[in-house]
């Protein structure tokens, strides 16, 4: 016999062998469940503990021997109790913003025309309700900002280019981690968060600001008109194991800041990005725009892009740990040339994969300088071959300045020729630096 319905398995060897077949095929006809639209029920034998399911209508019906009697329905029936049957997907495509909570029965909406803050409103609800998801409708939901999640919740969009939130005071941070407790295990995914823009500095798009947020998972997020960095951790906090699929950045000027993504604290670990696409601009700075700047923690960057007015791409410092991939540098409206397109300061490692060049102009490639936060030399630092793609990209002095002494005790390694490194202190040869073009030249 089967484990779990008891079909005859005859043995090796039994006489008659189709009698015990013929039984369980027999058995099987009741037990299969027939799919079917609901009008052909009638062609079917409604035989003792027969299940059909009306794949139009959702209606699932059982055999008595006779007739089918509907036992319920499936599918979409606690989507459809909240606004006059329409289902979730319907609610938003007609503006609603739809807050799913695991102790609420039914999917809760609120209309966004009848308040400042429809997603922090919805975000309240589903934290009171054991946490849950804010779904975002299609167009722009104008919110007053900021918006500030609970643990255990999600803000999900239906792409970038379909759902948008669009935060209206101009001093008003995005969305803000900055709660008492610590707020762990929090999804935003497929929505554009545009700021203020104006001529005027607006708040932050993502601003760490209190505690250490844990386990955040961003997937892919557009940002548009922030005239601030658009992603902040300030001093002293620590977000950890967070994830960030895609970002990409448009029309946003933090020439004033130290850049677009700023990492100001001295810890947070294990943080990763997959594709940053950035493209700033100089109108309300008048200034390049550095794109990554990190003083401390650990971030991993596994492809960075960018144009517009992008200067500085990465800009190290203090003890943070940096490790990227593919550095991209296509700047097209730079009001000044930057002074290298990578800058890796102080004894924190790094590491950088390559860094093609396809427009714009910069002094060097990569810079190894002193770092006064914590007041030593380049050490620990892996640089990649520099690829020039374009007749556009010009590089006016080298392609590395090693602008202050290096540490021989922390050496640090580049992946080209000797000749391609300049030597700008007069501190003298340590051997802190060793280009591998012939097997270990120090400088």
């Amino acid at each position: 016999m089967t484990d779990n319905h008891q079909y005859e398995t005859p043995a090796a060897g039994t006489l008659d062998w189709d009698e015990p077949l013929n039984r369980n095929f027999e058995r099987i006809d009741t037990d299969v469940e027939i799919r079917d639209v609901d009008a052909d029920r009638s062609n079917y034998v409604a035989k003792a503990g027969a299940k059909f399911l009306a794949t139009d209508t959702g209606n699932v019906y059982i055999g008595d021997g006779g007739s089918w009697s509907q036992l319920g329905t499936i599918g979409g029936s606690s989507d459809t109790t909240t606004v006059e049957g329409s289902g979730i997907t319907s609610l938003l495509l007609d503006g609603f913003v739809v807050a799913i909570g695991r102790n609420l029965s039914d999917p809760q909406t609120i209309d966004p025309s009848g308040t400042d803050t429809p997603i922090q409103d919805a975000l309240d609800l589903v934290a009171a309700n054991g946490g849950g998801e804010v779904h975002l409708p299609a167009g722009v939901v104008e919110e007053t900002g900021p918006i500030r999640p609970y643990e255990e919740t999600q803000i999900l969009g239906l792409g970038v280019e379909i759902s948008k939130v669009s935060i209206t005071d101009q001093t008003a941070d995005g969305i803000l981690f900055d709660r008492d407790g610590s707020v762990d295990r929090v999804v935003l995914d497929g929505f554009a968060l545009n700021g203020p823009a104006g001529t005027q500095p607006t708040g932050v798009a993502i601003h760490h600001a209190n505690r250490d947020t844990q386990d955040l998972q961003v997937g892919r997020l557009l940002f548009w008109g922030w005239n601030n960095s658009v992603y902040r951790v300030d001093e002293g906090v620590g977000p950890f194991q967070c994830r960030h699929d895609q970002l990409t950045i448009y029309e946003c000027d933090a020439g004033d800041q130290d850049g677009l993504f700023e990492f100001r604290s001295w810890y947070g670990p294990a943080n990763w990005f997959g594709t940053i696409a950035a493209y700033p601009s100089a109108t309300v700075s008048g200034q390049n725009t550095t794109v990554f700047f990190s003083r401390g923690g650990t971030q991993t960057v596994d492809y960075l892009t960018m144009g517009g007015s992008a200067g500085v791409a990465v800009h190290q410092t203090w003890d943070s740990v940096l490790e990227f991939g593919n550095v991209h540098w296509e700047p097209t409206t730079n009001p000044t040339n930057p002074p290298a397109i990578v800058r890796l300061l102080g004894h924190g490692s790094a590491v950088v994969d390559t860094v093609k060049h396809v427009t714009g102009t910069a002094d060097y490639v990569y810079e190894l300088g002193y770092d006064s936060y914590n007041g030593r030399g380049p050490g620990r630092k892996i640089l990649g071959p520099y690829i020039e793609l374009g007749a556009e990209a010009d590089i006016t002095s080298n392609v590395v300045n090693l602008s202050a002494a290096g540490d021989p005790s922390q050496p640090s390694l580049y992946q080209g020729a000797p000749e391609d490194v300049t030597v700008t202190h007069s501190d003298g040869n340590t051997g802190g630096l060793r280009a591998l073009g012939t097997a270990g030249t120090g400088f």
